[in-house]
């Protein structure tokens, strides 16, 4: 926190996600609350994710292609420029139509699967190897105080205030992020300017990203198997309140208190993970938080109270945010600066098609056989997912083996 570039990072990223977060609460929640409105939602939010499944390899080559600073900001202008003009429209219109709710959606959700590789590139660029670690842990503390910060506001302001109130806040907290982007010190490396610079198309630059996974299928492996579970949790957003309602026969007390608990879960990941990986290194604590999570999941299956679920909760937090930490901390360690914006849109494209079979998945399953049956395909597939973490453990082994043997 001594570095100034850390510190502009952090309240830049939140006050940008605080306001983000409190607007992709809403419009759910706006979405449900009319007639039909449950249905067009989960259309509207199956047409976005397919949208940005397609848009994902583009804009990793636009990351790689243009300066990361220049690209942040490009985002918090347009964010804040759209959330205005829509708070605007609100204030002086009085209500929103359906249309409205969707573009205001997918904008938000352009903005996330635009900025948080854009900022993952910028901040492998501008910061040494040695930082990495204690990097990744601070941002996911911040990403994880975020939402909560997000939860507890949006809670509070939905039903209270117009909805175009929110927007307006929304879009000055894009300002405020612009303002502290700006003032992140930021020269580009010789090597990605380097690669920007070369007279190549657009789709070039895409291939040249694939090209670097199709040498590399044990890290391509490893980097598909440990996004299971982020997916895992995406997936709990729609199992664990069927869970908490049909099976444990809770209230929204009670899926409120879980939600709370993995957050603790998740900002306790981020304390406690560098320490584990000076221990075991950044792959064996991949192993251990995964683990950790699969373990969390077979638990809330086995014993259906809730007592047990809540404490879970707290693991099944740690396990997530910790196998992520690492994950970052070897993708940043692995993966070339100058490819990395493509690299890691692929990863988010694979994400979203995963998430969208296992989504497709649970519904049928839970409707035929149970919720409880769904937790148990799902404990299933992470199993498989570990498998494939364990088969790629002979890459971090010859990588240890080099370090240790050199001068």
């Amino acid at each position: 926190m001594k570095d100034r570039r850390m510190a502009f990072l952090i309240f830049a990223n939140l006050f940008s996600s605080v306001g983000s977060g409190i607007t992709m609460i809403g419009i759910p929640w706006l979405f449900v609350t009319r007639d039909g409105g449950d249905a067009i939602f989960g259309y509207t939010t199956l047409a976005t994710t397919a949208a940005l499944f397609f848009f994902s390899p583009y804009m990793g080559a636009l990351i790689d292609r243009y300066s990361r600073k220049t690209l942040l900001l490009g985002s918090e202008i347009v964010g804040g420029t759209f959330m205005i003009v829509f708070a605007l429209w609100g204030l002086i219109a009085g209500h929103y139509e359906t249309w409205q709710l969707i573009l205001i959606y997918f904008g938000g959700s352009l903005y996330y699967s635009m900025h948080y590789p854009t900022q993952f590139a910028f901040t492998q660029e501008i910061f040494s190897r040695d930082q990495y670690k204690a990097l990744n842990s601070v941002l996911e503390v911040q990403n994880q105080s975020a939402s909560m910060i997000a939860g507890g506001l949006a809670s509070l302001l939905i039903d209270r205030i117009d909805f175009s109130w929110i927007l307006l806040a929304d879009a000055l907290t894009y300002a405020a992020g612009f303002i502290l982007f700006l003032l992140i010190p930021y020269q580009r490396s010789a090597e990605t300017a380097g690669s920007a610079a070369a007279n190549v198309s657009m789709w070039r630059n895409i291939g040249e990203g694939f090209h670097y996974l199709k040498q590399k299928p044990l890290l391509t492996v490893f980097f598909l198997c440990t996004l299971m579970p982020f997916v895992g949790v995406m997936l709990g957003n729609y199992l664990y309140p069927v869970y908490v309602q049909s099976i444990l026969h809770g209230t929204a007390s009670v899926l409120g208190a879980s939600d709370m608990i993995y957050a603790v879960g998740a900002v306790l990941a981020g304390l406690t993970i560098p320490f584990l990986i000076q221990r075991f290194g950044s792959y064996g604590t991949v192993i251990v938080t995964f683990l950790t999570f699969t373990a969390s999941v077979l638990l809330i299956y086995a014993f259906p109270i809730v007592g047990v679920f809540l404490a879970v909760k707290i693991l099944n937090g740690w396990g997530n945010s910790g196998t992520r930490v690492a994950r970052n901390t070897i993708m940043m360690e692995t993966v070339p600066n100058h490819v990395m914006g493509r690299v890691n849109s692929f990863f988010n494209a694979a994400g979203m098609g995963m998430r969208v079979l296992m989504i497709g998945m649970a519904t049928q399953v839970v409707a035929f056989s149970g919720v409880d049956t769904a937790l148990l395909v799902l404990a299933l597939v992470l199993a498989v997912s570990f498998a494939g973490v364990l088969a790629t453990r002979k890459l971090f082994t010859v990588q240890r083996s080099k370090h240790l043997h050199t001068p």
